[in-house]
């Protein structure tokens, strides 16, 4: 039985196959970014991504929900498995693994690949008969397929490490299985193991073990009585007998016969040991001294230093960022995989403690702690934590909800992490975005939305679609979701985004309805062959559009729920990425219609804003960001405490909008004389343009005259007397005023005007 080595086409006819202006780029990236051959030890036991395994009959062989897993200290010799099909897709003795693309090397259109000699490789189908004893595959669409089997087919329940050693736990039917691979090495041989332990059903069961048609030789030792190898449709299966007992048995991959395998077969181990909790991974833990701010302002930013050089040579940029219940501790996510806890966080930030917890997770941007268990959200799913020895290492990787359909897209994200007051879980989850920002890779079923996952993780549902790339969103007190958005296809200017279930805001090539539009989408697929057609009224209407200078992309939104903060209680604050900066959201409901804008806090933070969350102890808000691109961040990640003093605050925070004019609220009572002179205040605006083309350019510029201005009964709104105020999709208010105590307030208000009274 020979294997065909997967093609892998060279830089050179890569190139011909790409636009000129885009290949030259892009063959300059690969030149810079060398991939990995190997596994490398500082991410652990083992990494989740997507891995592109070569090509077979049916096409490009990929697994989305790759689990690659370490079986040697070189990291030379891997097994892949994936978590959609509960199939072990493939093993390798001699290296080979690209770990390119994000967040490995860097390069954008570039996903992880292995296309060195494999040991055994296996197609992209279920990796076991469902219980009705069927093979073929039941999801739909081209080759990969995707998104997960059915849950009563089969469905991964997690990980278990213990050591260097990886147990996948998942079920098969009714049936329970726990699984580890292993390497031997003995007498010249290298054999790949794996070690499946099943509690059955009571029914038959068939395990495909890998394509027919390669160069390895596959047997099995301990298999039940009665069990039967058999080659079929190009796939080698073993058959297992009805039982409702356990049965712990051997898969054995190599190059020799299978005599020689067979003698090389380790002794038969317990996998339940493996479940048990392992020895202490990473010992050592990192302190470091905080900033605390000695300014004289209103809000001062405190930095807890993190620790950008660590023992474990991992890049610390935060993606998510949760408070336990005592306040005093936290957990971060980090872009490369890591979940790292914080200790000692107190007012003076003297001795931070930062100790490793996890690592391995495929892009873990949005942290969530519930009843002081850690959740996170990456690309393949939500992972719920379990310490099972009480080290401060996680030990079970719970797969608590993977439902959603997952691509190869290098810039489709599953962003943030947040919960209701039910306890349902929402993350953000961006569309395939092409390299180079227009238009959209393979979609799936799930992209450009708002998920929603129930309390106990068994339900998903989309709550809100036509997004592009939301990094970053909110959920009120009241259940009230928000979210931001990065210009690109059909997101002319970032947004602010007020959402109801079922809601649409843009992107029409991911709606949930995209085939009741007028306007056409974009991917071909979904196009249905209609020519590219517009509809403006079938635009979205954010609570805001904000200007490039404001924010060119958007982070996420956190309600302030402290009243230890500042005047600013129960009111929506803003995050941008792209110009690390935070804003107070001024809101209005114009008889359901969301309007408003946002006026920017005078702070500088050590990175981008993304993820923020106010603390139970002290009250204060804290900021967590990382530097990809398209941001002015300074550091790779950060996290800031944003401090009120108590220092009077002299901000805006109220936008009304009237049929001749505006009134602006203050949270401090304003110089008479100042707040009625109208030359005190400048507006204009601009309109933009929702296409199908990357974001969009500015017209209807326009200035509009100040008639007068008049201080209110309350000292703190002034009504601006605008004869023609809008509608406008960008509009700028320019203000100098000073309070009655002398302090200036000049700033900015950027707004949106949809509805006038």
């Amino acid at each position: 039985m020979q294997a065909k080595k997967p093609i892998q086409p060279s830089l050179s006819r890569l190139a011909r196959r790409l636009p000129t202006a885009v290949s030259w780029c892009l063959l300059a990236a690969l030149t810079l970014s060398i991939p990995i051959e190997a596994f490398p030890s500082k991410y652990g036991s083992w990494v989740g991504t997507a891995v592109k395994l070569g090509r077979d009959a049916k096409g490009d062989n990929v697994a989305y929900r790759a689990i690659v897993i370490r079986l040697n200290e070189s990291g030379n010799a891997c097994a892949l498995f994936d978590g959609d099909t509960m199939r072990m897709a493939a093993g390798w003795t001699k290296g080979g693994l690209k770990l390119e693309g994000l967040p490995f090397t860097g390069g954008h259109g570039r996903f992880p690949s292995h296309g060195g000699e494999k040991v055994f490789v296996t197609q992209a189908v279920p990796g076991w008969a469902s219980p009705q004893g069927e093979l073929a595959d039941p999801r739909e669409g081209k080759y990969s397929p995707l998104g997960p089997l059915p849950r009563e087919w089969a469905k991964f329940g997690g990980l278990y490490v213990h050591g260097d050693r990886v147990a996948l736990k998942y079920s098969v039917g009714k049936a329970e299985v726990l699984e580890s691979p292993s390497l031997v090495e003995k007498d010249g041989l290298s054999v790949i193991v794996r070690t499946i332990r099943i509690q059955g059903d009571g029914k038959d069961k068939t395990i495909v073990l890998s394509d027919a048609q390669n160069a390895s030789v596959v047997t099995t030792v301990h298999e039940p009585k009665g069990a039967k190898l058999e080659v079929k449709d190009g796939l080698t299966l073993l058959h297992l007998p009805a039982s409702k007992g356990v049965s712990t048995f051997q898969v054995l991959y190599g190059r020799e016969s299978p005599e020689k395998l067979r003698q090389a077969a380790p002794a038969l181990e317990d996998l339940v040991k493996l479940t048990k909790g392992s020895p202490t991974r990473w010992k050592e833990t990192v302190s470091t001294k905080g900033e605390v701010s000695k300014e004289q302002k209103s809000y001062v930013i405190d930095r807890l230093t993190v620790p950008y050089k660590n023992p474990y040579g991992m890049q610390m940029r935060i993606g998510g960022f949760d408070f336990f219940k005592d306040g005093k501790s936290a957990a971060v996510s980090t872009w490369d995989g890591d979940v790292w806890l914080i200790r000692n966080i107190d007012e003076n930030l003297e001795n931070l403690e930062w100790k490793r917890f996890a690592a391995g997770l495929h892009e873990p941007l949005g942290l969530k702690i519930v009843d002081d268990v850690i959740y996170t959200v990456a690309d393949d799913q939500i992972t719920r934590f379990h310490d099972l020895n009480g080290d401060d290492e996680a030990d079970f990787y719970e797969n608590f909800n993977n439902d959603w359909d997952l691509t190869s897209g290098f810039h489709a994200f599953c962003f943030d992490l947040h919960t209701d007051k039910a306890g349902n879980f929402y993350f953000a989850f961006g569309s395939p975005v092409r390299s180079g920002g227009r238009s959209f890779e393979r979609l799936g079923r799930h992209h450009g939305s708002i998920i929603k996952v129930s309390k106990d993780g068994s339900r998903l549902e989309r709550y809100a679609t036509g997004l592009r790339a939301p990094n970053g969103m909110g959920v009120g007190p009241d259940g009230q979701v928000t979210s931001g958005d990065n210009e690109g296809t059909f997101v002319p200017r970032s947004p602010i985004n007020w959402m109801k279930p079922g809601s649409f805001h843009g992107v029409i090539d991911v709606a949930a309805d995209y085939e009741q539009f007028k306007t056409t989408p974009t991917v071909r697929e979904r196009s249905n062959g209609r020519p590219q057609h517009l509809d403006p009224s079938e635009a979205p209407k954010p609570l805001a559009w904000l200007p490039k200078g404001v924010d060119n992309s958007g982070g996420g939104q956190v309600w302030v729920t402290s009243d230890r903060w500042g005047p600013f209680n129960k009111e929506l604050l803003h995050m941008s990425y792209g110009r690390s900066a935070l804003y107070l959201v001024l809101k209005e409901d114009k008889g359901g219609q969301m309007q408003g804008g946002v006026v920017k806090f005078p702070l500088r933070f050590t990175s981008s804003c993304m993820r923020a969350r106010f603390s139970p102890l002290d009250g204060q808000l804290y900021v967590a960001g990382l530097k990809g691109w398209q941001t002015n961040a300074g550091k790779p990640g950060g996290l800031d405490r944003v401090r009120y003093t108590g220092i009077n605050v002299a901000m805006p925070n109220a936008l009304r909008i009237k049929g001749n004019g505006l009134e602006i609220g203050f949270t401090s009572k304003l110089d008479k004389e100042l707040a009625e002179d109208p030359t005190s205040y400048a507006i204009r605006s601009s309109n933009i343009r929702w296409t199908h083309g990357y974001g969009s350019g500015e017209a209807d510029k326009k200035t509009y005259e100040v008639k007068s201005a008049k201080l209110l009964g309350d000292g703190k709104t002034v009504f601006i007397e605008v004869p023609t105020i809008g509608p406008a999709h960008q509009m700028e208010i320019n203000l100098d005023v000073e309070t009655e105590d002398g302090d200036e307030i000049v700033t900015k208000i950027w707004n949106t005007v949809h509805k006038l009274d």
